[in-house]
């Protein structure tokens, strides 16, 4: 259990390496644009849970296939918007996602949201970028309060197996992967990354994909 400093510190650390991140609030007006952020994450706390615990409903599409269609269309976006100018002509490419997942504000994957808010900037629509890093927020305190990572007993649950690697680069500052393996621990499966740290050592983390493991293996049955 963390005690309430130690969550405190985790929720800035969080928040310092979402901005860091984002050009749209290294830009401009950095203090009141993370001030609104951390103001709205609260709100989309629950969003979040839902979010996470709605992906491997059996009236979704599957984990491995709600992924698939993320990556083609942030394939296709990158080809099709080359510069501020043509940013609308992604909201097709995003549209056409959405028939094939579902509302995409409740698909809990942070490259998607992340792709979002890098076209919400391009548009200079901020208050769409202010949501949207909100959100990101929000999945990243719910992945990282749902354990610690320092062993399989309680690893974190990624909500997607996408998440895992967006996670360890904000939230842990590795510096990379340099080993994944998937484990079988008392009818679990966990997923276990090596990770480069900034000081030169190596650190084991582990993630609970079980639930969308099963939930991929049941659509490879349907």
């Amino acid at each position: 259990m963390e005690t309430g400093s130690r969550a405190r510190h985790r929720a800035l650390l969080l928040l310092v390496a979402l901005t860091a991140a984002s050009p749209v609030l290294a830009d401009a007006a950095d203090d009141a644009l993370a001030r609104q952020i951390a103001e709205r994450v609260p709100a989309l706390a629950e969003r979040a849970e839902r979010a996470c615990r709605a992906v491997v409903a059996p009236d979704r599409p599957a984990p491995v296939e709600i992924e698939q269609a993320i990556r083609e269309t942030g394939d296709a976006v990158s080809r099709t918007v080359t510069s501020d100018a043509t940013v609308s002509a992604a909201e097709p490419l995003l549209s056409e996602l959405a028939t094939r997942i579902g509302d995409l504000d409740t698909v809990p994957s942070l490259s998607l949201h992340q792709l979002r808010n890098a076209l919400a900037a391009s548009a200079g629509d901020t208050a769409r970028v202010i949501e949207g890093r909100a959100f990101v927020l929000a999945l990243l305190q719910h992945i990282d309060r749902s354990g610690d990572g320092r062993t399989p007993a309680t690893a974190w649950q990624p909500c997607l197996v996408g998440n895992e690697y967006t996670f360890v680069r904000q939230v842990l500052g590795t510096h990379g992967i340099t080993g994944q393996a998937l484990l079988h621990e008392g009818g679990r499966q966990i997923d276990r990354l090596t990770l480069a740290m900034p000081d030169g050592s190596t650190r084991d983390v582990y993630f609970d994909v079980t639930d969308l493991y099963r939930r991929n293996a049941d659509a490879l049955l349907r």
